[in-house]
């Protein structure tokens, strides 16, 4: 139970952050939507950073997931890419809400920040590593394996501000679209055409 009531605070932390920022949620605001009380949330957190924390090591959680099961998979450098970022996205933007702006990382803590971006390299070098798979196979052109994941990511990263699961999109179309599209850009031999209207792919 303990662990129950403390998901369900680091998930309307995380929608609340993805909705206004970090610096204009306050801890009020958390334990207002919830029905509890300030002194509720501080048995479960100590203060605001620390749940941005959890936050951002939730969301390299599902990542490094994404990764291992791109990597399982076996296929392309491009094929592998593709997996891992439709894997992310489909977990991040389930009705779990797990995930978190990235751009809010200046708001973590010094000591924190360091474990994040530590974390967060670790993950970027493992996606930028298919990249430079995908160059040797032939399914990706060649380009800056560094430049291709960061580009790829920024518009990642910022789904979470505008995806809607009341939207006419699941997550795990918006997923397969938005992993498709990105993939297209560097690809060697990329489709000819795309879906033009995601909320008609197939529901997996």
């Amino acid at each position: 139970m303990h662990q129950l009531k403390r998901e369900a605070l680091l998930r309307e932390a995380i929608a609340a952050f993805n909705q206004k920022g970090f610096h204009a949620t306050s801890l009020d605001d958390i334990a207002t939507s919830l029905g509890v009380t300030k002194a509720a949330l501080y048995h479960y957190f100590p203060n605001k950073h620390s749940l941005l924390f959890e936050a951002f090591t939730e969301a390299l959680r599902v990542g490094f997931d994404a990764i291992r099961k791109a990597q399982d998979s076996g296929g392309t450098g491009l094929e592998k890419l593709q997996m891992a970022i439709q894997e992310y996205l489909q977990v991040t933007l389930s009705e779990l809400s797990r995930c978190v702006i990235i751009t809010e990382e200046h708001a973590l803590s010094p000591d924190d920040r360091v474990k994040i971006v530590e974390q967060r390299d670790r993950f970027e070098a493992a996606l930028r590593g298919f990249v430079r798979a995908g160059i040797e196979d032939g399914s990706i052109i060649p380009c800056d394996p560094k430049l291709a994941i960061f580009s790829i990511f920024g518009a990642v990263n910022w789904v979470p501000k505008w995806f809607s699961e009341k939207g006419a999109w699941t997550n795990k179309q918006l997923a397969r679209g938005m992993s498709e599209l990105l993939c297209r850009s560097i690809a060697k031999n990329p489709p000819a055409e795309l879906p033009i209207d995601i909320s008609k792919l197939k529901k997996m």
